[in-house]
């Protein structure tokens, strides 16, 4: 360990450069979800679930739900991303419920990219049982089989290799965020 603490215009620069980088992302987060409101509107207007039963696809019972719900949950995004928005500011401003705020919404992410991973593997499970079984009795039926399997493969690893990045950068920035040097910062 070091016996000398870094200056306190480090910790100070650390904070800064972080807050301004989330105030930043929450901004997008914002616009995004409301641009998800106002899509999720115009759909609720649609019978999505209805146009590819006439298709004679089969809906997953999961995007079913997501579609009944598509308003709710994208209001909720924004609620969040409103929410992601206030921590930031206040962690600009040294705010201590702001540092702690900041700190529950780091590891909730990086707790939510590993609980997407089974929902990842379930749409590939959704995916194939779209597949007409006449199709996947077919040379071109088997081959779309094994590029789905791969595709599942190689999407669950990038996945989850993510989900590990995102907690290492996380699990950091929860330490610098938790060094008394910084939270000397916040009152």
């Amino acid at each position: 360990m070091n016996p000398f603490p870094p200056p306190r215009g480090a910790a100070v620069a650390f904070v800064d450069v972080t807050a301004k980088l989330s105030l930043l992302m929450a901004g997008l987060s914002v616009l995004w979800c409301l641009l998800q409101l106002l899509l999720a509107t115009l759909l609720d207007r649609f019978d999505i679930a209805g146009w590819l039963q006439r298709q004679y696809l089969p809906v997953p019972s999961a995007l079913e739900w997501a579609l009944r719900h598509a308003l709710s949950l994208s209001l909720a995004m924004l609620l969040l991303a409103l929410a992601f928005a206030a921590v930031s500011w206040a962690l600009l401003r040294h705010r201590g419920w702001g540092r702690r705020g900041f700190i529950v919404f780091l590891v909730a992410v990086a707790v939510a990219n590993f609980a997407m991973l089974p929902l990842l593997d379930g749409m590939f499970d959704a995916m194939q049982a779209m597949l007409p079984a006449d199709f996947l009795a077919t040379a071109q039926g088997r081959e779309a089989m094994l590029q789905m399997r791969s595709g599942r493969w190689v999407a669950l690893a990038s996945a989850g290799i993510t989900a590990l990045a995102f907690a290492a950068l996380h699990g950091w920035l929860v330490l610098r965020l938790c060094r008394p040097d910084v939270r000397a910062l916040f009152r």
